[in-house]
């Protein structure tokens, strides 16, 4: 998804200067289909690195529930299926830019997390 254009943020904060008198202001939205599909869509950083993930999209509670063992393997799964939905609707994030850029710098986290367990756990197979 593409961040605003320049020009048409610019023109919409002239106007909301121009007429701040009436009480309503211009606000840039993503298109809802966009952002529902984004929402939809399974969240590779919580099924990689699940309290990490959690923590950083402020879902607090399942945090603190990931961290018990039964229930870490299934919030591992909610958190995978259902995990931006819920951090977007009760994260109270600012805007969806700041959303989306966050939810995209955990999935490259948990990824990279990932990788490096799997570096790790091939060089002690075949080191030692």
């Amino acid at each position: 998804m593409k961040k605003s254009c320049d020009l048409c943020k610019a023109k919409i904060e002239d106007w909301n200067k121009h007429c701040a008198k009436c009480g309503f202001t211009l606000v840039l939205e993503p298109d809802k289909k966009i952002q529902e599909r984004f929402l939809r869509c399974p969240s590779l950083g919580a099924i990689l690195w699940t309290q990490g993930w959690s923590f950083g999209a402020r879902l607090y509670f399942w945090f603190f529930l990931s961290l018990i063992p039964l229930f870490g393997f299934i919030i591992l799964f909610l958190l995978f299926l259902f995990g931006r939905r819920w951090s977007w609707k009760y994260g109270g994030w600012g805007s969806w830019e700041e959303y989306q850029s966050r939810m995209r710098f955990l999935d490259l986290i948990g990824g990279i997390w990932f990788l490096g367990l799997g570096v790790v756990y091939l060089w002690i197979r075949f080191k030692l």
